[in-house]
């Protein structure tokens, strides 16, 4: 079947007045696997071809992506989409079907409960898989535990997902141990339990509105940790939307000694449409070659609620300001609402929802297939400084 070119009938912005759901889209040819990865998936596109689908790309010499069980070239994700900031599970709870969301504070979850939980997120994988995705960065928002570190070796294991574990605090306020500490001091755990863990990226490191002064000490504290290990960095700005927060977390880390290609400012997306002309603070962010975190894309975001519409608008925005190679696009999946077995997109969310709304309205297959697959690989691709 041959996709119609949207753009010999309207604009980009006039295809925007036609945005739907769509179906899924197909951005790899298969997936990590023996039995999933030469599935065909069923969309309104035509199946791309892995050599078609493979940039000619290149990275620094001794470059790895760290997964959680080994460190892999950044060609081994070359085949398929990655998401660079979502949640496969939380120390307070994991998924369920049907939903049943619990809060920080709730009674741990008992072996046999661990074990249905983890069943589940492995399906979940799995069918994501089948849908083009391939790997997923697992954003912390604490300190890991042991039992978390090893359900996250099951869902890597049993799914064939490549599993990138992110590892921080989130933001103030921190443990008491944190607070008491120097940001030399901070940034010698942090680099501690990267090594332990298998971080393979520093994030979410978040902030507030206003930017606390422990918050701007853990920030230098990340900064040193990313110089120490060459770890990519991630953030997370305040789903109500804050421009200047995003900038003034760029400013520091910049001043730090950051380097940029390795960092992205997170929740861009979540900057209100009347807030600032459209995509002002994501060009300037991209104009001093950071990547730009469109991360909460592919479903509702109930603490901002901007329409899937102004989003798109966002990314095209980017894409005629000439920043294709700054966009990262990800969900910050968290909710069991959203799991496909409970009717929902499940961790494809952005595959199946928002990125058929991005090629409706006029992305072409080789611009989708950078953002979606070669931006995560050069964002995530470091040379190691430590053993």
């Amino acid at each position: 079947m041959k996709v119609p070119d949207w753009r010999s009938r309207f604009t980009r912005r006039e295809a925007l007045g036609l945005l739907g759901s769509g179906a899924g889209l197909t951005v790899v040819a298969g997936c990590r696997g023996d039995d999933i990865g030469t599935m065909p998936i069923a969309t309104s596109a035509p199946k791309r071809e892995a050599a078609a689908t493979v940039s000619a790309i290149t990275f620094p010499e001794g470059s790895v992506i760290r997964t959680l069980l080994e460190d892999v070239s950044p060609e081994a994700l070359a085949v398929g989409a990655t998401m660079f900031h979502e949640h496969l599970q939380f120390s307070f709870r994991m998924y369920s079907s049907p939903p049943a969301d619990t809060l920080p504070g709730s009674p741990p979850l008992t072996p046999e409960q661990t074990a249905i939980a983890i069943d589940l997120t492995v399906d979940e994988m799995r069918m994501a898989m089948a849908d083009g995705l391939h790997g997923i960065v697992d954003a912390a928002v604490g300190r890991r535990s042991e039992r978390e570190l090893d359900n996250l070796r099951q869902m890597a294991t049993r799914s064939g997902m490549y599993v990138v574990v992110a590892g921080t605090y989130f933001k103030a306020p921190y443990p008491p141990d944190i607070v008491a500490m120097t940001a030399e001091q901070i940034a010698d755990h942090l680099v501690e339990d990267a090594q332990a863990q298998r971080w393979g990226a520093l994030g979410e490191v978040g902030t507030s509105m206003e930017m606390h002064e422990d918050e701007r000490k853990y920030l230098r504290a990340v900064s040193q940790a990313h110089q120490r290990t060459g770890l990519p960095i991630f953030t997370h700005t305040e789903h109500d939307g804050c421009a200047s927060c995003a900038l003034e977390q760029l400013d520091l880390m910049e001043s730090q000694g950051v380097d940029v290609a390795h960092l992205c400012i997170g929740h861009l997306t979540d900057i209100k449409p009347a807030a600032e002309p459209l995509g002002q603070t994501a060009k300037a962010i991209a104009a001093r070659g950071a990547f730009l975190g469109f991360d909460t894309v592919g479903h509702e975001m109930s603490a901002s609620s901007i329409p899937a519409a102004h989003k798109v608008r966002c990314v095209l925005e980017i894409l005629d300001a000439g920043y294709e190679d700054n966009l990262l696009l990800a969900a910050d999946f968290s909710q069991s609402r959203q799991l496909k077995s409970n009717w929902g997109h499940g961790f494809s969310t952005v595959l199946m929802q928002f990125a058929p709304k991005l090629r409706y309205a006029g992305v072409d297959d080789a611009t989708l297939h950078k953002i979606l697959v070669d931006n995560p690989r050069r964002f995530l691709a470091f040379v190691p400084k430590m053993v």
